[in-house]
């Protein structure tokens, strides 16, 4: 498995819901369905969740691997050349995915239709003017764990 943050070796195996935060350049694509998404450049947060096998680290692991088949959404993000990890929030077995997507939807620009296919909110990515503000407004809500990702080390 091709692995770029020794990060990796640090998420836990327990499942989960995460955030990713990241910064990107101008990107635009058409998902599998057609459907045209464009993103700004700026710092975005995609919030998801990981209940099947190998929990938390086997899909944040792959969501960050430059090379893979593009299965969700965010894949078409994470492959982008632009992309640029600068954080990963954990709430580890807590199944609150929608719930702290609709809390940052509060305080955050939703790109509707990203990633919540499978639920009824507007959107699981959000572009983000104050990740300060909004990690502690999440921390006010959640038990979450947030790790500082650092390259080369």
């Amino acid at each position: 498995m091709e692995e770029v943050f020794p990060l990796y070796l640090n998420l836990p195996e327990e499942k989960g819901s995460y955030c990713i935060v990241f910064e990107i350049d101008f990107l635009s694509f058409k998902n599998k369905r057609g459907k045209d998404f464009s993103l700004v450049k700026g710092i975005y947060i995609y919030v998801g969740s990981a209940f099947g096998p190998g929990g938390l680290r086997r899909r944040i692991s792959r969501h960050l691997r430059k090379s893979k088949k593009k299965h969700w959404h965010f894949d078409f993000v994470t492959t982008h050349n632009s992309f640029n990890l600068l954080e990963i929030w954990l709430f580890e077995n807590l199944k609150v995915e929608c719930k702290v997507a609709c809390l940052i939807k509060k305080t955050a620009k939703p790109i509707n239709g990203f990633g919540s296919t499978d639920c009824k909110c507007l959107s699981h990515l959000f572009k983000v003017d104050d990740v300060s503000l909004l990690r502690k407004k999440v921390r006010t809500f959640f038990n979450v764990k947030i790790l500082q990702v650092t390259k080369g080390g």
